[in-house]
């Protein structure tokens, strides 16, 4: 009998999924802690990972949050809890909240003490910028209708909660009610301009939206920056050299700004100001923007300045030690350096 019970008990352990296991064994008592992880708009956030921390910080539970963004975790004695929400991928920054309990009964181990607690998510900032923010926080100032305004919001909101085909029909309304509204043309603009390797009309849609949006702001460095960058990945490698060569002027200490320059000079034969370019990215970014070091490696490689070339593909494994090809350029490494002796 024993054995069939203890067989029993691992089963049902088995067949808990791992979001219901206690991160580390926890004494068990009839307090229990219990709330609602709330977003903007005090909309309750469902489906994320919400962690028990004691005294020591350390997890020793873990839930996730139901439909209606609710969590619970019972059978806890008293002592100092810390309650954090995971918004992970959600637009939202962590979160935590600390929690005494304390049971109070004339009868030793019978009180109980049920604390329920409301946790208000912030917003990332990260999340509503628009794709090519250069410059995070600079608004342009523009006196939009409020249904726009809304609907921008509301579009934005929806990006955050991955549902893509609301949140662009919510910008395009926006934009059909406010024409030249930027933030809107800026952040649908980037979002169709990422989405192009899967599909070349984005690109093009994401092109004509960046273009107005620089006509009506042609300080906007996110869209300045998206601009160049999608007609570089359009062909239209004379019109990105000269949007480029803009965004330079207007975000000069932004090191992808010099870096794609170079990748557009680089493409139309002009070498040595694309080294110019990649030179000031590296010396904008401080040598620790990888790509600008694989750029210049395979320009110096071209002009048979093996020595150079390999300089560069080390100072790139040393930016990004645990790319997968680690393994293979160093093998190139070594067969620029035998060049270099032997030229």
């Amino acid at each position: 009998m024993k054995k069939k019970a203890l067989l029993g008990f691992w089963l049902v352990m088995l067949a808990l999924a791992p979001d219901q296991l206690s991160a580390a064994p926890v004494a068990q008592g009839r307090s229990a802690i219990t709330g609602t992880v709330f977003g903007e708009a005090h909309r309750p956030v469902p489906d994320i990972y919400v962690e028990l921390l004691d005294d020591f910080n350390s997890t020793i539970n873990r839930s996730k949050t139901d439909a209606s963004g609710r969590f619970a975790f019972n059978g806890l004695i008293s002592g100092r809890y810390k309650v954090k929400a995971l918004p992970y991928g959600t637009g939202y920054l962590e979160q935590s909240q600390e929690v005494i309990l304390t049971s109070v009964s004339a009868v030793p181990g019978s009180g109980a003490d049920r604390q329920n607690i409301d946790i208000v998510l912030r917003v990332d900032e990260r999340f509503n910028a628009s794709p090519f923010a250069v410059i995070p926080g600079v608004v342009f100032a523009q006196d939009v209708p409020e249904p726009a305004r809304k609907l921008y919001t509301e579009g934005v909101r929806f990006l955050r909660e991955k549902k893509e085909q609301e949140a662009f029909e919510s910008l395009k309304k926006s934009i059909e009610i406010f024409p030249t509204y930027y933030m809107a043309l800026d952040r649908l603009g980037g979002e169709y301009a990422t989405r192009g390797p899967t599909d070349r009309s984005y690109y093009e849609a994401g092109l004509v939206l960046l273009t107005k949006a620089v006509e009506v702001n042609p300080r906007g460095t996110s869209s300045v920056f998206g601009k160049g960058w999608t007609e570089y990945q359009l062909g239209l490698n004379s019109e990105a050299i000269e949007t480029l060569t803009r965004l330079t002027t207007l975000a000069g200490k932004f090191p992808e700004a010099y870096l794609w320059l170079g990748r557009a000079q680089k493409r139309a034969s002009m070498l040595d100001r694309a080294e110019e370019s990649f030179k000031k990215a590296d010396e904008v970014g401080k040598g620790k923007l990888a790509d600008v070091h694989w750029q210049l490696a395979g320009l110096y490689s071209d002009q048979k300045r093996y020595a150079e070339a390999a300089n560069q593909f080390e100072l790139f494994l040393k930016a990004q030690p645990k790319t997968a090809d680690a393994e293979k350029i160093k093998a190139i490494i070594k067969q620029l350096r035998e060049k270099a002796t032997t030229k």
